[in-house]
């Protein structure tokens, strides 16, 4: 079981800028999560990581692993603040999301899968994440024809 420690991710800028996600626990839920901390106006804005690993329940008698599966989820969330005006008499008013850009990588992973499928599977999503006709869709906002 891995330890929790930062992680560092670059951003989409023209120069890269690195952002440190900092361990900060886990929910009621069993998300882990990671918060970049001390970049936002407020801490309403910081961005987040989310981590989820669910694992099959224990097996009655008799089963098998045919229909058992981990599930792991990978969130990246990223809230944008409103852009809000100082127009009335000297009152600033409280930060506020005015939307959050989302990612969510889910895997479905039988019991019965082998570390190289794992491997395979973490492979295939990474090079697909890079693949220009899904950085076009995800990106651009150009459909696949």
């Amino acid at each position: 079981m891995p330890q929790a420690a930062n992680i560092v991710i670059n951003d989409g800028l023209a120069t890269p800028v690195s952002h440190t996600f900092v361990p900060i626990g886990q929910d009621k839920d069993g998300l882990f999560w990671f918060e970049e901390q001390g970049i936002a106006a407020s801490t309403i804005g910081n961005y987040r990581l989310s981590v989820e690993l669910r694992r099959p329940a224990p097996p009655p008698a008799g089963s098998t692993s045919k229909d058992r599966s981990y599930r792991f989820r990978l969130g990246i969330h990223t809230p944008i603040l409103e852009v809000l005006s100082n127009n009335s008499a000297g009152y600033t008013p409280a930060p506020t999301i005015a939307y959050t850009p989302r990612v969510f990588v889910e895997s479905v992973m039988p019991e019965r899968s082998n570390l190289q499928n794992r491997k395979d599977q973490l492979a295939f999503t990474k090079n697909a994440l890079a693949d220009a006709s899904i950085v076009a869709v995800m990106r651009d906002l150009q459909m696949i024809y």
